[in-house]
């Protein structure tokens, strides 16, 4: 693929943070129809052919090929109050760091004879974007996360007899990040502590370091908040694979278990900074005094080659869908995600040498969600749900990735204009529960974050 081609892929797929969405940078969003229930019941549910992300064995309900195809417009309101700095109290707010984006997504399902269905599908199960401004105070922290996950599938199912089915699917994910860090203040506490050890220096008799030391500090004092820090940025394949399960006790009552692997996006980029060259002779004997920089290479504004590894997390779904009535359903979801994986993100130059690092010690965390359906003709289909995603972010969080625990509270609807034309129509708003934290040695932050997401999607029966 080239280069523009990529470029122009990423621009047009730019996702959201997941502290508007599921945990960390999870996305649920991969239909509008789940997205009326809060994806309540997505690995048991075959109301169309999104299966193909959740569960691949439902695709042996399917007595005819479908295609579906939409998206889900996400408009975050996430804010960021906080301060920099120990004794002078520095602001670092910032409102709306996540911008409004869309979230696409595309299926098609095909039953091959009257046991084996092949599907195939394009959707997003990760991706994030929080942007500050480039004389952000607090730059070191929060500048430009962006990462664009997009997954492309194709699975196969098989009715295995006495109402359990089993289907498997193979993950082609082309992943593109970018990371920018600026200096903020941080610049200028770094000097007020370089000049405290050249008067230290000096005081004791030490007049090449002293020297030395002050020099640094009257360059660090003086730089802009917008000089950079860091700049990563690379593409890559990967590969997956998901798995499902589903067992229908009769027409009315149906479990589905799916599972989806981890993994590890090996990035090879670029990395640059705006330190000039002649930094690097000072950041070793710096370190060994005691005094660290908040770069590790400096660059000045070249790139130089760089890899960074990111482990996606592994998870589970546990759903059941029951129709008690015949017009009236019930469906629920449990579903388990392994963000333990995800120890840092650490960016690596050619010789070894660590470019950037940011600790990141994620949790596994869990999402409950329940939902209800009520057919009021042969038309028109009603959904609601409720949701409630816990936090993945807990040892350390950020705010480059302004996780929180959060409610989801949807509806949704499905007009059928013909037996084989459908439109599938959901709302949810998200609230995100007040978190307030501390980053780094003088940074202290709250975020409040809500979400409004309109989903629309187009089904076809052939």
């Amino acid at each position: 693929m080239s280069r523009f081609s990529k470029t122009l892929l990423a621009s047009a797929l730019t996702l959201v943070a997941g502290g508007a969405n599921a945990a960390a940078f999870q996305l649920a969003e991969v239909s509008t129809s789940g997205l009326g229930t809060a994806y309540a019941g997505a690995a048991a549910v075959a109301d169309n052919a999104s299966v193909v992300a959740t569960n691949p064995a439902l695709m042996t309900e399917f007595k005819s090929a479908e295609f579906s195809v939409g998206g889900i417009l996400v408009d975050a309101n996430v804010d960021v109050e906080g301060t920099m700095g120990t004794t002078t109290k520095v602001n670092a707010s910032h409102k709306n760091v996540i911008p409004t984006a869309v979230v696409p997504n595309m299926y098609f399902v095909a039953p091959i004879t009257d046991r084996f269905a092949l599907g195939g599908g394009l959707n997003v199960n990760y991706g994030l974007k929080s942007e500050y401004g480039e004389d952000y105070a607090a730059g070191v922290y929060g500048g430009k996360t962006e990462l664009t996950a997009l997954n492309f599938n194709l699975s196969g199912a098989y009715d295995l007899g006495y109402g359990f089915s089993a289907g498997v699917g193979l993950n082609a994910i082309y992943s593109d990040a970018e990371i920018q860090r600026h200096l903020g203040v941080g610049g200028k506490a770094i000097a007020q502590q370089l000049a405290t050890r050249a008067a230290q220096a000096a005081a004791a008799g030490q007049t090449a370091q002293a020297t030395q030391l002050a020099a640094v500090a009257r360059q660090l004092a003086t730089m802009p908040n917008h000089t950079s820090v860091s700049k990563i940025k690379g593409d890559e394949w990967s590969l997956g694979w998901n798995a499902g399960l589903a067992y229908k006790l009769n027409e009315n009552h149906r479990w589905g278990l799916a599972y989806h692997s981890a993994v590890d996006v090996k990035f090879k980029g670029e990395y640059s900074n705006a330190f000039p060259t002649a930094y690097n002779a000072l950041i070793q004997q710096l370190a060994a005094r005691g005094v660290t920089l908040p770069i590790s290479e400096a660059t000045g504004g070249s790139n130089v080659p760089g890899r960074l590894t990111l482990n996606l997390p592994a998870y589970w779904e546990f759903s059941g869908f029951h129709k008690l009535t015949d017009k009236f359903a019930v469906q629920y979801s449990y579903k388990y995600t392994e963000w333990e994986r995800l120890k840092s993100l650490t960016a690596y130059g050619s010789s070894g040498n660590t470019l950037f690092h940011k600790t990141e010690e994620f949790s596994n965390s869990s999402r409950y969600a329940l939902g209800v359906s009520y057919d009021i003709n042969e038309k028109l289909t009603v959904r609601s749900g409720i949701a409630y995603d816990k936090n993945a972010s807990k040892t350390h969080p950020s705010i480059s990735i302004p996780d929180t625990d959060r409610m989801w509270y949807s509806v949704g609807a499905t007009y059928r204009f013909t037996p084989n034309l459908a439109a599938d129509f959901g709302y949810a708003h998200l609230r995100g529960k007040k978190h307030g934290f501390r980053e780094g040695q003088s940074g202290q932050f709250e975020v409040t974050s809500k979400a409004n997401l309109y989903g629309l999607n187009l089904n076809y029966k052939f």
